[in-house]
């Protein structure tokens, strides 16, 4: 095939364009997934254990993950609908998030770590494997889309 050829293939199947595929489940996940279990886990698991706990470290653990899931869960809100909306700058402002995300994760790995002093390997590697690997992997994932989707690349061509 000559470059003739291809280019012509290439005006036959446009690129896709718009939020619908993969791009739509990322929206969703991001404006409506992300938002209700963060929150439903904050106000059906964090708060009620902080309210019963007595314990100093428990309950400054308790807040901070408290304040900063519950604005991590805000700032996805405002991702999603950013991509579902086709805003300027709605993809760096998801890179952004999903940065976020990571950085905000492993650092409450850290700051448990610090504060609980935790002596069973069980519970360090229990929260290794939510807070470390669980971000890890759909960071990895919803990243390297951003980065390489035709869908993504069409559909907002000044991000």
């Amino acid at each position: 095939m000559d470059t003739q050829e291809i280019d012509a293939v290439q005006i036959e199947c446009p690129a896709p364009r718009g939020v619908e595929g993969w791009l739509l489940v990322l929206c969703f996940i991001l404006t409506v997934i992300t938002p209700i279990t963060g929150f439903y886990h904050i106000f059906r698991h964090t708060i009620p254990n902080l309210l019963g706990t007595h314990n100093f470290r428990h309950m400054y653990l308790l807040s901070f993950y408290t304040v900063i899931f519950s604005s991590l869960m805000i700032y996805s809100f405002v991702a999603g609908l950013k991509l579902w909306m086709i805003k300027s700058e709605a993809v760096s402002f998801a890179r952004r998030y999903l940065w976020t995300y990571l950085i905000a994760n492993i650092a409450y790995f850290v700051f448990w770590v610090i504060v609980m002093q935790p002596t069973q390997l069980s519970s360090f590697a229990a929260m290794g494997w939510d807070h470390v690997v669980g971000a890890i992997l759909p960071f990895t994932l919803w990243y390297f889309y951003l980065e390489h989707s035709k869908r993504v690349r069409t559909t907002y061509l000044s991000g």
